[in-house]
């Protein structure tokens, strides 16, 4: 007997989303092979009402029936399948698209300035699109989910006693941080060697902040943690922050709040410390003004000034003169703003004055 030969290609895998539906390809093939719906129940062996209801698309096509029409037209069942689950799914998302307008106060509660800014929504979108956007940027399928992963946790920071801080500005921020550490290329964490290099990174302070930046992201990556840069957003007065995207991803997000590098650079060490401290792997977002209820803050810039000056935070107090501070910095090896500012946060408006003709203004555009 001479093997059937097929005339038709093979049918490829579906890569759409639009909605073609099981009952398209099968018209066309009923049509192409000039057979009734009858015929083609006799020979699949499934009722004619049944496979009526899947042409029209009133029941979804099962595993079963797509094999018994992948035997008697020759269309692949993965096919046939393939254009079911999208079809279903079309028909779900346009569902669930319109039940978004329930959430449109959740959704005005974001800033919208910063929303368009940052390209998170379409200026002139209907009201369901922006909201199924916000959902798509923060990586959640519902204002529920949401509260869940962000506000729950961002509401539970430490809220700045001084200013006004919109706690769904502060998240999007935190988002937008996370997806810079998605991009990034970063290795599994070790905290043993993450806490072995804190020891030789402020030797990289000495360098302007554009050309020591990358170092120290690239560093802290090799040991399993991301340090990103990520400018303030208006609603938010969040000056860095600790993320754990997992139990062993840790992130550091970094600002520019401070304006000046030394304000960096200490924000990178007393997160730091958050991730060496605090094993429960707790996010932190360090916010202007607030309490340190828990003294986690206090034991983090604790550890930041211990790692930066080498334990000899009581020899820097003492200095008196810009020089002597100066000298001080480089026997250590660190940049002299740095260590005036540690110094004058300790002391009072006069160690500020001595401060900043050593200090740096910060020039972030390498950074961002």
């Amino acid at each position: 007997m001479t093997p059937r030969t097929e005339h038709h290609a093979t049918p490829q895998l579906l890569e759409h989303d639009y909605g073609v539906t099981p009952g398209e390809l099968i018209r066309f093939e009923l049509k192409a092979r000039g057979f009734s719906q009858a015929d083609l129940a006799a020979r699949a062996g499934v009722s004619a009402k049944h496979l009526n209801q899947v042409i029209q698309d009133a029941v979804p096509l099962s595993a079963d029936t797509a094999l018994r029409l992948e035997r008697t037209l020759g269309v692949p069942a993965a096919i046939l399948t393939q254009a079911d689950a999208v079809n279903q799914a079309n028909k779900q998302r346009a569902k669930a698209r319109h039940a978004l307008g329930e959430h449109r106060a959740w959704f005005e509660e974001f800033p919208r300035s910063v929303l368009l800014q940052h390209h998170i929504v379409t200026a002139r979108a209907a009201i369901e699109s922006q909201i199924e956007e916000l959902l798509d940027f923060l990586g959640v399928a519902d204002p529920k989910a949401y509260d869940s992963v962000y506000a729950d946790t961002v509401l539970s920071f430490r809220r700045a006693q001084q200013w006004k801080v919109n706690p769904h500005a502060t998240s999007g921020w935190l988002r937008i941080a996370e997806l810079k550490a998605d991009s990034l290329d970063v290795a599994a964490y070790d905290k043993r060697a993450f806490n072995a290099l804190l020891k030789d990174l402020p030797s990289l302070t000495v360098a302007p902040i554009g050309e020591s930046f990358p170092i120290l992201q690239q560093r802290c990556a090799d040991v399993g943690v991301a340090v990103v840069y990520t400018p303030c957003i208006e609603g938010t007065r969040a000056s860095a922050a600790v993320r754990w995207l997992g139990p062993e991803r840790p992130v550091i997000a970094l600002t520019e709040r401070g304006k000046y590098e030394d304000s960096v650079w200490f924000s990178f060490f007393h997160e730091a410390g958050h991730i060496v401290l605090h094993p429960k792997r707790k996010s932190v977002i360090e916010l202007e003004g607030a309490d340190d209820t828990d003294g986690g803050e206090t034991a983090a810039s604790s550890f930041a000034k211990t790692t930066l000056l080498q334990g000899r935070l009581n020899e820097l107090l003492s200095l008196k003169t810009r020089q002597d501070v100066a000298a001080f910095a480089r026997d250590i090896g660190i940049h002299p703003g740095l260590a005036a500012a540690i110094r004058a946060y300790d002391l009072d408006q006069d160690a500020w004055r001595l401060a900043s003709k050593l200090r740096e203004k910060l020039d972030d555009s390498g950074l961002i």
